[in-house]
Parts: C-alpha cells; sequence; structure tokens
C-alpha cells in the first residue's frame, strides 16, 4: 500500500480543457467590446502571444504560463497600451475559468478517502503557485492536500527530476512508497517512472493515445476507490 500520493492538477484533477475554452470566449467578448478586435483575429494574436512567451522568451519555469504575459504580449502585438487592459483581462480569464471548474468524477471522493487513511498529499503542476492555490481551493479540495510543487518553486518543468523529487522530500517519503497521477505521457507517466515513482496514468478524456512505459490506465477515479493498492 502506497504512503504517499502525488497528483498533477490541469488535465489530472478538473479539466483544463473545458475551463480554458470558456475562460478564452470571455477574453474574445472583451477584445470585440473594448479593443475593437474581431474575435477570429484576437484568437490569431493571442496565439501568437503564447507561442512568443513560451518558446522565444521562456523556455522552461512556471512564468512561461503566466497568463499577465500572454496577455501583455498579445496587446503589444495589436498596438494597445497594456497598462489598460491587462489587469483586467486577467481578472476576466481568471473569473471565468474559476466559475466553472469541477473535479472529476469520484476524484474528490478518492483523495478525501486517501487523507483519511493517513495518505501523505502532493501536487506536481508546470504552472505558478498562486493560480494553483486558487483552483484547489475552488475545487474544495484545499484542506486534503499536504503539499505543492510547482515549476515555479523549481525553476524548471516537468519531466525535471527535480519537481517530482522535491515533492517526495516535502512529504518525506522515498520514490517507492508513492504513487503519481497525470494525465501528460511523456510529463507526468514517463517523469514519474524515471525517478521510481508508481505512475498511474490519468486517461478520462483521452487526449493523449498512449505511453511509453510501463503505468496503471485510470478511465475514471471510481475504478479505484476501493483500489487494495491504496486502501486496506
Amino acid at each position: 500500500m502506497f504512503k504517499a500520493v502525488i497528483f498533477d492538477i490541469d488535465g489530472t484533477i478538473y479539466s483544463y480543457v473545458t475551463n480554458d475554452k470558456i475562460a478564452v470566449e470571455s477574453l474574445c467578448k472583451f477584445a470585440e467590446k473594448n479593443l475593437n478586435v474581431a474575435e477570429k483575429d484576437f484568437r490569431a494574436v493571442y496565439k501568437e502571444a503564447r507561442r512568443i512567451v513560451k518558446e522565444e522568451r521562456l523556455t522552461d519555469g512556471g512564468a512561461r504560463h503566466s497568463r499577465v504575459l500572454f496577455f501583455q504580449t498579445a496587446l503589444e502585438l495589436l498596438g494597445k497600451n497594456p497598462f489598460c487592459h491587462v489587469l483586467e483581462m486577467y481578472d476576466i480569464y481568471w473569473n471565468n475559468f474559476l466559475a466553472n471548474m469541477k473535479p472529476f468524477d469520484g476524484v474528490a471522493e478518492f483523495i478525501k478517502k486517501l487523507k483519511g487513511a493517513g495518505v501523505k498529499i502532493a501536487l506536481c503542476t508546470d504552472m505558478t503557485a498562486h493560480i494553483q492555490y486558487r483552483k484547489i481551493k475552488q475545487l474544495g479540495l484545499n484542506k486534503f492536500i499536504d503539499f505543492m510543487v510547482t515549476s515555479e518553486e523549481t525553476g524548471l518543468e516537468k519531466p525535471a527530476r527535480v519537481m517530482f523529487e522535491l515533492a517526495l522530500k516535502k512529504m518525506k517519503v522515498t520514490a517507492a512508497e508513492t504513487a503519481y497521477f497525470g494525465d501528460s505521457p511523456e510529463r507526468d507517466i514517463e517523469g514519474a517512472a524515471k525517478v521510481g515513482i508508481t505512475p498511474f496514468w490519468y486517461n478520462g478524456e483521452k487526449l493523449f493515445e498512449n505511453v511509453n512505459v510501463a503505468c496503471v490506465e485510470v478511465r475514471s477515479y471510481r475504478e479505484i476507490l476501493d483500489s487494495k493498492k491504496f486502501f486496506q
């Protein structure tokens, strides 16, 4: 039985794809009304802004996911003053994102049951810490999580070993005593396996086709609510 479990957040505990779509739609409406930019044009500029930040300016670390940087860059490309709009766009995006968040079926019950069984629980995520704390609180899981490791904290993203090793260090457990749940085959599953952590591939949204390392595929958390791997 595992003494600790590490979870990825986005795409593993809730649907990032669904909520990002809703949030971006709200930005498009803002752009049409306040920037006089058509939805199609704004989407193209926003996509390019993300590419510039993530591929040209920042190649690793949590800041490459900063919506402030995405919006700042998009406004610069549009010839608009960022100081007039960035903070409002940040609030529009994240307020709409958070308002519609729901945990995947069975994950809240699974986490609560782990906590009740004395299993240590950590989060390991490629993102800035502030918004991840807000997400976990919005999902109602903040009282059940013991630790979090973000790529903002380590300066590197998964599958870097430091992400997983710091989570183990915080929980004071070994890799052999730990399970990891994630949706990305490369970043989560392969990254955890290379450190010696047992990987569980959450594939409920079926966004990825296969994994190159041995793991347990999970389509629903309800499949493992009574698993002897976690509960006696």
